[in-house]
């Protein structure tokens, strides 16, 4: 029998995917060959007690042309964000991002977005995740995370930023293949996740934004850096009408730190396991 944070998950994906289709009966989609990658470093204060953090992510995005062509040919996206964190116990943390710059390449799905300019955008963002475990020997860890993004997108058609807000939920859940816990060393593991963003404020005509979904496997190494190659289905409204949808498909690779202080290629070196960090 499936247990609750499954039977969510799963109720999570068909209703967010179901919205969107009964809303747009006449929807018009175009398909894009995309590739992600993610690279984040995490560490704790120096007088943090094991609570306070700080990190930084780096993301960069390519992506082809009327869905032909090297998904890696033409740049999409690529952003810088600091972090300030603070842990409330190994399973929830608050993080706060005062500022990050993004910078985008709009996708080209039809000849007239050729015209389409390019833009950059800063977002103050703030998030808080929780774990919770299931399964024999919990080897079943679900992850729910709440983001709360004020954006200040650059409109180069009037030269003047647009400001609203978006507020992203996401669920994951992974399975620890060989380990007992996730912050083991060599652990493999896969995971599945569905997120939803929706945008807010008096400058949304249309509060559905898109919906991401991601099926991967990762590896942890040198005790407390994890990398994660993960296939991608992103499809997100474009305009304000509703009736247009950009679906991303391709895959993602991601480089994650979870904390500095604690990497270790020397595997005779006994360092405690990684507990402050997702």
């Amino acid at each position: 029998m499936l247990n609750k944070p499954l039977l969510a998950f799963l109720a999570f994906i068909s209703i967010s995917f179901i919205q969107v289709i009964a809303q747009n009966p006449s929807k018009t989609v175009y398909n894009h060959g995309v590739f992600w990658s993610k690279i984040e470093i995490n560490d704790i204060l120096p007088q943090g007690g094991n609570k306070w953090g700080y990190g930084f992510d780096f993301v960069y995005r390519t992506k082809n042309e009327f869905n032909s062509g090297s998904i890696f040919s033409i740049p999409l996206r690529e952003s810088y964000r600091p972090w300030l964190h603070y842990q409330f116990n190994e399973n929830a943390r608050l993080s706060f991002s005062p500022i990050g710059y993004m910078f985008t390449n709009e996708y080209v799905g039809k000849p007239s977005d050729l015209n389409r300019m390019s833009y950059h955008e800063w977002r103050s963002t703030v998030q808080f995740f929780h774990h919770l475990y299931s399964g024999k020997n919990n080897r079943f860890m679900h992850t729910y995370r709440y983001r709360y993004e004020l954006r200040w997108q650059y409109n180069p058609l009037v030269d003047d930023y647009r400001y609203f807000n978006r507020f992203r939920i996401r669920y994951r859940v992974r399975y620890l293949i060989n380990k007992p816990s996730f912050y083991d060393n060599h652990l493999w593991y896969a995971s599945v996740s569905n997120e939803i963003g929706i945008n807010l404020g008096k400058n949304v005509n249309y509060m559905f934004n898109q919906n991401r979904f991601y099926a991967g496997i990762g590896f942890r190494f040198a005790n407390a850096a994890r990398i994660e190659a993960r296939y991608i289905n992103r499809i997100r409204g474009r305009g304000a009408t509703g009736f247009e949808y950009d679906q991303g498909q391709g895959f993602m690779l991601g480089l994650y730190i979870d904390k500095l202080s604690k990497i270790n290629f020397d595997a005779s070196k006994k360092i405690p396991p990684v507990r402050f960090y997702d």
